[in-house]
This record gives C-alpha cells, structure tokens and sequence, in this order.
C-alpha cells in the first residue's frame, strides 16, 4: 500500500486511522469516546450488471491511498476496484451510477462446528435496494489475501467516489424542502431529523459516529446519543457527514 501514516478511516469513525505500513491499527485521530465494533451482520444478494468502463483494466496500485486499486480473487471470483467502479463477479457498478452503500465488519459466533471470526462486508447498488442491481462483497480470513486490506481499499475508494457525490445529492434534496429517508430508519427533513419516535431538530444535533455496529446521532444537550440506525442499512454510513453538511 502507501507509506505509514493518517488516513481517512476504513470503518467509517470519521476519525483518521493509523496505517503503518502494512495493515490498519487501532490508533484514531482524534479518538472517539467509545472504541467502535461493529458486531451486526445481515445477508444480501447479488444481481449481475453491466461491466463498467475500464472494467478489468490494471488498477491504480500507485495512486493516492483514498483511490487505490483492488485485484483479488474472493471465494473463487474475481473482484476488481478502481476510480471508475467495482466488479465482482457478474456484478459490476460505476460509481456514478452507485445509489447507496454500506459496509460493516460482522463477527462470526462460534457453534455448530464453525470458529468464531469476523465476516468483513461491503455493498454497493442501485435502487430498490430489495431487487436492485447491487455489487456485494463477503470476506473472511483464509487464502492468500489479506481481508481487512482488501475491505478498506474498497471503502476508501467508495468514500473518494462514491459518497460525495451521494451526499450532495442527498443535501440538496433537504436544502430544496424535501423529506428525505435516509438509512431505512431515519428521516432528514428541512428542519432537523426524526426516526424511532424520536425528532430532533438542527440546533438539538451536535453530530454523528459510527460505533458498535451502528449510526448514533448525539443530541446536543446530552452526552448520550439519543437516536440510532443499524451500520447495515443502506447510505447509514453518510448519516454523519450528511449531517455535518446540513448544519454547516
């Protein structure tokens, strides 16, 4: 990969994590109040596309780290991740015809004769997000790839060309009067957010963090967050720069 350093991170914290040469460590910049660990998990299916321009072309290994290349082959199947899009498979998507996103690391419980792990995911479609052409990605230790490399490049690349354009679009939708629902969970509306019996408005929000698997949004008054999405639910991973948009 690059040199060590602080870069955006993987896990979707909205800190910077230290990489250090060869894999992600545990050091944040600046450290949140609460380590996260994202522990939820939930099964998706896959529809082919079409391949992308520049499908299969050789990836950009010597880019910035935000826009590094993937080439691997995961459970058989060949993935493929660049700045124009990501392939797996059949299924293959443009970042600029991508949707919404999510990604999460899950852990695997021990039982019926499987070891306890951690399952690393990443999706990317197209709507409906039941029936939707969607790339999805299921990685897990064993072979000859490194997992959690592999996982945060692809993030990497998602938040470099993916999510900024998602949430200006979903920005200017709110700013225009709309009500926009966010994450299957959340609404973001001209006047702050509601979900779960639970309405806020903009100057009650002091942000959002990702943090044990899912999206919490903190209310300004209190030290506890108050409202929460599941990390798993499409474009929940937005949530908190959404936010930070909309009360800039």
């Amino acid at each position: 990969m690059s040199q060590p350093g602080w870069y955006p991170d993987p896990y979707g914290t909205g800190s910077l994590r230290w990489w250090d040469g060869r894999a992600w460590t545990d050091r944040l910049n600046p450290e949140p109040d609460r380590p996260p660990r994202a522990r939820t998990s939930e099964q998706g299916h896959r529809r082919p596309s079409e391949p992308y321009p520049g499908h299969g072309r050789q990836p950009s290994w010597g880019g910035p780290p935000a826009v590094q290349g993937v080439a691997a082959t995961v459970h058989g199947r060949r993935l493929h991740a660049d700045e124009q899009g990501v392939a797996y498979g059949e299924a293959a998507l443009a970042w600029p015809h991508v949707e919404w996103v999510a990604y999460w690391a899950a852990q695997i419980p021990a039982g019926f004769g499987q070891t306890p792990g951690t399952r690393w995911i990443f999706q990317a479609g197209r709507h409906p997000f039941h029936g939707g052409p969607r790339v999805e990605v299921v990685i897990e230790a064993g072979g000859t790839i490194e997992p959690e490399t592999v996982w945060g490049r692809l993030i990497q690349l998602c938040q470099a060309c993916a999510e900024p354009r998602l949430v200006g679009e979903l920005a200017g939708r709110v700013r225009a009067g709309e009500s926009v629902d966010v994450a299957q969970g959340l609404t973001v509306h001209p006047g702050g957010v509601r979900g779960d019996r639970v309405s806020l408005s903009w100057s009650s929000i002091s942000g959002a963090v990702v943090d044990g698997g899912r999206v919490w949004i903190r209310q300004a008054a209190s030290a506890s967050p108050v409202l929460y999405v599941p990390q798993q639910n499409p474009n929940a991973v937005l949530i908190p720069a959404l936010l930070a948009s909309l009360k800039g």
